[in-house]
């Protein structure tokens, strides 16, 4: 009686499983639907999203990290480079030393500095709008100091490589605006008729 059980039970676990044929379609269906759903993603517009909301944050970390260890940090924009790079101004020269730390946060390939075909906004409609430089490299800066302020208002457009040019994408056009007094960060991005805060 035992035994008898063992076989039904061995018996109707087999029939539980899947076989190789049944599994191969499945993978192949999911293949086809994600090819389906693939062309309908836009990667660039991603990426422009994601690299404003990391020159914002970046941005934020700098003026705090200016507060909590009470020394300036310099956030320097490298167009032609596509970076931004961070670095803790330990000795308050305004410019990078041997042994200071810095960081880079690079752009995606599909996105650059600039404000391809949309409208600037009031601070003007260069890529990047800090008239300060970092006495080391000349490249354009937003100092933050340690009491949370910044060095000058001003900001930074990123937008995609194809809206250069081509109104058919303005909507990829993002900006991101610092206060002076504040040291406070502000999201924008264009929605095709007019400039929103946010992201």
């Amino acid at each position: 009686m035992i035994e008898r059980g063992r076989m039904q039970t061995a018996r109707t676990l087999r029939k539980c499983g899947f076989t190789l044929v049944e599994m191969l379609i499945v993978v192949t269906m999911i293949g086809i639907m994600t090819g389906i759903a693939l062309w309908r993603v836009d990667i660039a517009r991603y990426q422009v999203n994601g690299d404003i909301q990391s020159i914002g944050t970046t941005l934020i970390a700098s003026q705090r990290e200016a507060i909590a260890k009470q020394h300036n940090v310099i956030v320097v924009f490298d167009t032609a480079g596509n970076r931004v790079r961070v670095i803790w101004d330990s000795n308050n020269n305004g410019q990078y030393d041997d042994g200071e730390h810095t960081r880079m946060v690079f752009l995606g390939e599909r996105v650059q500095f600039g404000l391809g075909t949309a409208p600037a906004l009031p601070m003007g409609n260069q890529a990047v709008n800090f008239t300060d430089t970092e006495t080391s490299s000349g490249l354009p800066s937003v100092t933050y100091y340690r009491n949370g302020s910044a060095s000058e208002a001003g900001g930074a457009y990123i937008t995609s490589r194809r809206s250069i040019g081509d109104p058919k994408y303005v909507n990829d056009n993002r900006a991101m605006r610092v206060e002076r007094a504040t040291g406070r960060a502000e999201w924008w991005h264009y929605d095709g008729t007019t400039w929103q805060r946010g992201f």
